[in-house]
């Protein structure tokens, strides 16, 4: 399928081209290849538990948040977000959840982790991180 750049308006993260450039998506109108990823701070408060992050996810990229946790600490990720915004949660060796907007359990090792939001649509999300 192609698509005139015009149509894409806003949606389209891609460098400017001329107007009558156009670019290749597949059937579904997703982006070609791997979305690119935007590393993003997750900060605690002093002496707090939880961290609330409001932000604006383009198309064809993700949002990657990285945090320190201890095996035992309980974690909850919750997003307020449209139905095609959803994140995926990496313990440092493996993916723990997948495609969800809330997820809470037990951490299973020490180590670095990774909470990463994808869309299909440009959106507005909350993220809201707990961990004990």
């Amino acid at each position: 399928m192609i698509l005139s750049l015009a149509l894409l308006g806003a949606c389209f993260n891609a460098p400017p081209v001329a107007a009558t450039g156009t670019f290749s998506l597949d059937a579904s109108g997703q982006c070609p290849g791997t979305d690119v990823s935007v590393r993003k701070p997750l900060r605690f408060g002093r002496g707090r538990t939880t961290a609330v992050v409001r932000d604006r996810i383009k198309l064809c990229t993700s949002h990657d948040y990285y945090l320190r946790a201890r095996k035992g600490q309980r974690m909850s990720v919750h997003l307020v977000a449209g139905r095609q915004t959803s994140f995926t949660v990496y313990a440092p060796t493996d993916r723990i959840s997948e495609g969800a907007k809330d997820w809470a359990g037990e951490l299973p090792e020490d180590g670095e982790y990774q909470i990463s939001i994808g869309t299909d649509v440009t959106a507005r999300y909350t993220l809201e991180v707990t961990i004990r």
